[in-house]
């Protein structure tokens, strides 16, 4: 594209927003002036002459056509879908079956600024994502538990400082240790909550939103998987104390700062051993009389403790399975499980014991009547198998979505069991979870007052790979009738966390029949629209890291991807680019970025954003350095499609931020301050995104946040970051743009903004430059 015809672009919008200025665009220095997008003399889709281009290089003049305004439209239209897509699939994330998170991909430098997106914070945009405190019931806060190593400084540093950090693998207790320490601290004693936000970000919740806490209660954070920096700490510390509230936060290692005996303390399990002995003493004590256990024979009039786990102890198994349990609460289960059987003979304990590793098949496959020696009669009503189905597949997801989904399976599957279309009227309408859902399949945990706090939490995790196991393979006929539920719910274009639930789901079945689930639904998501080639890509990372869980191999998941590259269908290179943004595109960085600059040089793919999502995906998993260097070369390419994709791999992550507590630090600047390729990278970036139409709405407001951000106290370093780049980044026809965008639509909105006003002297007293070469 000539710089001529940048400057018609520039000088032609400057006029026209000059005009409309004060109605339009004064109210709010972020919102894009009248003539933006209106199309220039060079069309950057296609990179030929637009037909109102004047040969002279000046701005064609009158009104848009009504043909131009129309495209004009679906440029914003598109533009608008892919600005709010990448927050969408970030956040879908937060009920990732895969357990390896992205928090704990990388744990060095300035990985842990990337972790954090926008959620309607910083200069404009949409609401705040509320934070919901759904209280636990007295019974769970209260439950035994084993103190911990440095309990008793745990509570005092509560007490003084109203926040703890609980830094511990899972499975160690945290939850049970976090618990504990709030029960002694909150008045009155059982005044518990978690606290939920459906992005998943709860830590940023809480600095949005501190009226959620309430003096004298006590409140959980649980699995915090974005980074938390010391400065969050801190800001959270100052919120607690002044509502009066006390904060415990639960996660893996990497999430926080080092252990320091005052915010954050290393959190050490019990002693499994002794955690088994407490509860199954404890579970013997409870034994209710007169008892079920005992059937037909003599009355039970209690158990000796004593006894009962003398007979335990001698059983190696016990100990042998408790040496391989994954988590205190599988400990706790066991117990359970046990406590369950006291009547058994002796000689039958050892095979009670046996049974324990096979509970959650024989669970779920009672509950959902798949038991063969359940007469028909006496299993489940087929609408009550529906509901516990989409109530297990959807572990952890709001109450809401199990609905959704539990009607649409009904509509599919009910009328196979000779349901009538009236019954199926009457049962969609019945959604008592109590009532469809037996207590030995739910988790005993948090309640709510309303529908849309409730979450369907299992009783154990593993129950879900164990529902989805016994349909597939005990109902043969409904195995396509299933594949086109999984379609059905992908259709709906508002449920991104759904389509990445049943994604997974989908992978997790290639796992019993890799050919025909392939066939059937993965290959006709990745030959479908853009939404189906990302749940392909999805699946196919899911039954990667399912394989390799089992034992056994990804090398097939990851040849068919590698295959999908290079068909010459687009949307088989679609979903194979989706693909090497997930977990798949992390095994072998340095491949993943080549092969995602061959498929950005493609015409074909341009009109999509898999390419610029899946660079910012790698980017996010700590490899900013690698990717970091790809762009730069990208936007210095000479080809017409590689610098539109790395400009729009820059918008996708513009909205990142350095930490929870400082949602206006934007990471792309922070990372600029001391680096000097990634200060390169930021100026090339700027200059082509706020000057090609395709982008530069979103650009040119991106800018607007930033800079007036950078007006606080603490971030004038970013301000004259910007002050010092303003020079190389307005140049040539950006140059007359960013002046009338400063002096005329921003500067009359805030006038008391230096970091404007310093930007604008920037442009006025700096070297003139040209797109032909940054001067530096």
């Amino acid at each position: 594209m000539s710089e001529q015809t940048h400057e018609s672009d520039a000088v032609g919008t400057a006029d026209n927003s000059e005009a409309s200025g004060s109605a339009s665009g004064a109210d709010d220095p972020t919102h894009r002036e009248s003539g933006d997008s209106a199309d220039s003399g060079s069309n950057e889709e296609t990179g030929t002459g637009g037909s109102d281009a004047r040969q002279d290089g000046t701005a064609p003049t009158g009104e848009p056509s009504p043909k131009e305004k129309e495209k004009e439209k679906k440029d914003k239209e598109k533009e608008a879908d892919q600005a709010a897509s990448f927050e969408e699939e970030i956040e879908s994330q937060q009920h990732n079956l895969i357990k390896t998170r992205r928090g704990a991909a990388s744990a060095h430098g300035s990985a842990t600024y990337i972790e954090n997106m926008y959620s309607g914070g910083g200069g404009g945009g949409s609401a705040k994502t509320p934070v919901q405190a759904v209280s636990f019931t007295a019974d769970i806060v209260g439950a035994l538990h084993l103190e911990v190593p440095q309990h008793a400084e745990m509570v005092r540093m509560l007490r003084q400082r109203h926040v703890v950090v609980l830094s511990g693998e899972e499975g160690t207790g945290r939850r049970a240790t976090a618990l504990a320490l709030l029960t002694e601290v909150s008045r009155p004693r059982y005044a518990v909550s978690a606290l939920y936000r459906d992005d998943a970000d709860v830590v940023r919740g809480v600095c949005e939103r501190a009226e959620v806490l309430k003096e004298d209660h006590g409140y959980l954070i649980e699995a915090v998987t974005h980074p938390v920096t010391e400065q969050t700490l801190d800001r959270l510390t100052q919120l607690a104390a002044r509502s009066g509230a006390y904060l415990v936060m639960t996660g893996v290692p990497s999430a926080f700062p080092a252990p320091d005996g005052a915010h954050v303390f290393a959190h050490q399990g019990p002693d499994a051993r002794k955690v088994f002995e407490a509860h199954l003493k404890t579970l013997i004590a409870r034994h209710p009389l007169p008892c079920e256990q005992k059937g037909d024979t003599a009355p039970c009039r209690g158990v000796d403790a004593s006894r009962f786990l003398a007979r335990v102890s001698r059983e190696e198994q016990v100990w042998e399975k408790l040496s391989r349990a994954r988590s205190i609460t599988e400990v706790c289960q066991f117990a359970r499980f046990l406590a369950e059987n006291l009547h058994v003979a002796e000689t039958d304990l050892g095979e009670v014991v046996g049974r324990w590793d096979d509970r959650l098949r024989y669970l779920a496959r009672e509950m959902l009547g798949l038991n063969p020696t359940v007469g028909p009669d006496q299993g489940p009503a087929p609408y009550h198998q529906v509901f516990r189905f989409s109530y297990a597949l959807f572990h952890e997801h709001p109450v809401s979505d199990v609905v959704e989904a539990a009607d649409r399976l009904g509509r599919i599957m009910l009328p196979h069991f000779g349901i009538t279309q009236d019954e199926l009227t009457h049962h969609t309408a019945e959604h008592n979870i109590d009532r469809l859902v037996p207590k030995e399949m739910r988790a005993p945990e948090t309640t709510g007052s309303g529908s849309s706090q409730r979450r369907a939490l299992l009783a154990h995790p593993d129950l879900l790979d164990h529902v989805l196991e016994g349909l597939w393979t005990t109902y043969g006929r409904l195995q396509r009738p299933l594949l086109g539920w999984f379609d059905d719910l992908v259709s709906d274009p508002g449920g991104e966390r759904i389509r990445f639930r049943v994604a997974q789901l989908v992978g997790l079945l290639m796992r019993h029949d890799f050919d025909f689930v392939y066939r059937n639904r993965v290959k006709p998501w990745a030959e479908g629209s853009a939404a189906r080639h990302r749940c392909a890509a999805l699946a196919m990372e899911m039954a990667a890291a399912d394989a390799e869980a089992h034992g056994g191999s990804a090398e097939r998941v990851l040849a068919q991807v590698q295959s999908w590259a290079g068909s010459p269908r687009t949307e088989l290179q679609d979903s194979a680019a989706r693909a090497y943004g997930t977990t798949l595109g992390l095994r072998d960085v340095p491949a993943t970025l080549a092969e995602l600059g061959r498929l950005g040089r493609k015409r074909d793919l341009a009109r999509y954003n898999s390419v610029p999502h899946a660079m910012a995906r790698v980017f996010l998993a700590g490899h900013e350095q690698e990717v970091t260097m790809e762009l730069i070369q990208w936007v210095q390419a000479r080809d017409e499609f590689l610098p539109r994709q790395a400009v729009r791999t820059m918008l996708a992550l513009g909205r990142s931020v350095v930490s929870a507590d400082r949602p206006d630090r934007p990471a792309l600047a922070e990372l600029a301050l001391d680096d000097g390729k990634k200060a390169e990278l930021l100026v090339a970036f700027l200059n082509r995104a706020l000057i090609t139409r395709e982008t530069s709405t979103r650009a040119w407001d991106l800018l607007g946040r930033w800079l007036l951000a950078a007006d606080a106290e603490d971030h004038q370093d970013l301000s004259h970051l910007y002050e010092r780049l303003a020079p190389r980044i307005f140049t040539g026809p950006l140059r007359s743009r960013g002046r009338f965008q400063l002096q005329c639509l921003w500067l009359p909105s805030h006038p008391h903004s230096v970091t404007l006003r310093r930007v604008l002297g920037a442009l006025t007293s700096g070297p003139h430059t040209t797109n032909e070469g940054i001067r530096r």
